[in-house]
């Protein structure tokens, strides 16, 4: 669930200015540097009082909060600002040089070394049920992320602030002329997304003890891979999709190729039933809108011409967008088509890959990045969208 609380950071600023912060991920990593590091100057040990300890750890918390926050608040005032009216590239390019900073800022203050933060800090401890061990540190970054989740959705939803973050996603502009300050507004959104950053980067060194300079860089991408998971811009979304990711990656651990063939073969029978018999049948939303090519054909005609595209696959549909053209749905059939075979020939491929060739391969943890991003190109591939969708504009 951490990732839920890193993804959350990701949503709060896609939802706003359409923008994938890629910086994200080493304002975690800074977090939990901050707050590392005023443990370790307090010189928290066994020997303080629990009282006291409670009261440091809580210190922690607070004195990375404040400075992720101006961190955050920092980033988007000299990086993003300045770029609001440009095309969407150089805010991106932007975000990637924000990151290669930090990470490189970190590096010289910290060196390459592990941070390791006080035994004393940490919640240990923990329990069985069901016969798997259950951390009480584990529980508490649930329970804490779920909150989080609670009070986002209500706080966007029902405050002042949190309608003025939503008039400004679906208009900058109508949204300036109703008097809503949107450089304010978008600030706010960087100040939260980076306060909830920086209490996931104290929380994962407690999780694993340690962190390094390049920690949040893995940990950002999952978390993309998380929100992108559950629908960019959804907030639930973000806890659903890391919930998703985080259970993918510790029950793939172990398996062998050999009975992960067997999930491919359902997989593709399942693509291959969408591809010649549901998506074919399925109308499009904006097929109610009949372009010009459509009117000069019939209806029949139409509907040979989009089950050609489905059954005959790359060869069809690379016929219909690239020689002849269409200017009707049938063009946007054969781009759906393209997909949906595309991602059956994969899996067919995968198929024979790991029941023939390699059925005795067993995944080892090292398989983790690997495993998020396969995860992340069937999510693109088959729902762009995500689980539960991406945030829809609404009337505020």
């Amino acid at each position: 669930m951490i990732y839920a609380l890193v993804a959350l950071g990701y949503t709060m600023v896609y939802g706003v200015l359409e923008l994938i912060n890629f910086a994200h991920g080493e304002i975690f990593t800074m977090g939990g540097y901050l707050g590392t590091t005023f443990l370790i100057w307090v010189g928290l040990n066994d020997g303080f009082p629990l009282s006291l300890k409670i009261l440091y750890v809580i210190l922690a918390f607070i004195v990375s909060i404040i400075l992720t926050s101006f961190l955050g608040w920092l980033i988007d005032f000299l990086a993003y600002r300045p770029l609001r009216k440009m095309t969407r590239i150089a805010p991106l390019l932007s975000a990637i040089g924000v990151s290669i900073f930090l990470q490189n800022f970190m590096l010289l203050v910290w060196g390459t070394a592990p941070v390791k933060i006080p035994e004393s800090a940490v919640i240990t401890g923990s329990f069985v049920f069901y016969g798997i061990n259950v951390r009480y540190l584990a529980l508490l970054i649930i329970g804490f992320s779920l909150i989080i989740m609670g009070l986002l959705t209500y706080f966007v939803a029902n405050t002042n602030l949190g309608k003025a973050m939503r008039a400004t996603s679906q208009d900058m502009e109508a949204a300036e002329m109703m008097g809503i300050n949107t450089n304010r507004t978008i600030a706010a959104t960087f100040i939260i997304g980076s306060a909830l950053a920086a209490i996931a980067g104290i929380l994962i060194t407690m999780f694993f003890g340690t962190l390094k300079f390049d920690t949040g860089f893995l940990f950002g991408i999952k978390a993309f891979t998380a929100a992108v998971l559950g629908g960019i811009g959804n907030i639930p979304g973000a806890v659903v999709g890391a919930l998703i990711l985080g259970l993918v990656e510790n029950y793939g651990i172990g398996l062998t190729f050999g009975s992960i063939s067997y999930m491919l073969v359902l997989v593709f029978l399942i693509g291959v039933f969408l591809q010649y018999y549901v998506l074919p049948r399925r109308p499009l939303a904006i097929e109610g809108k009949v372009t010009r090519g459509a009117e000069k054909k019939s209806f029949k005609e139409i509907d040979n011409r989009i089950l050609k595209a489905y059954w005959g696959g790359w060869l069809a549909s690379i016929y219909y967008l690239f020689i002849v053209r269409e200017e009707s749905q049938i063009r946007l059939h054969a781009i759906r088509a393209i997909r949906i075979s595309s991602a059956n020939n994969i899996l067919f491929l995968m198929i024979i890959l790991t029941f023939f060739v390699w059925p005795e391969y067993q995944i080892s943890s090292q398989w983790k990045e690997v495993i998020a991003f396969i995860v992340l190109m069937v999510v693109l591939i088959f729902r762009p969208s995500g689980v539960l969708g991406e945030r829809l504009p609404e009337k505020v």
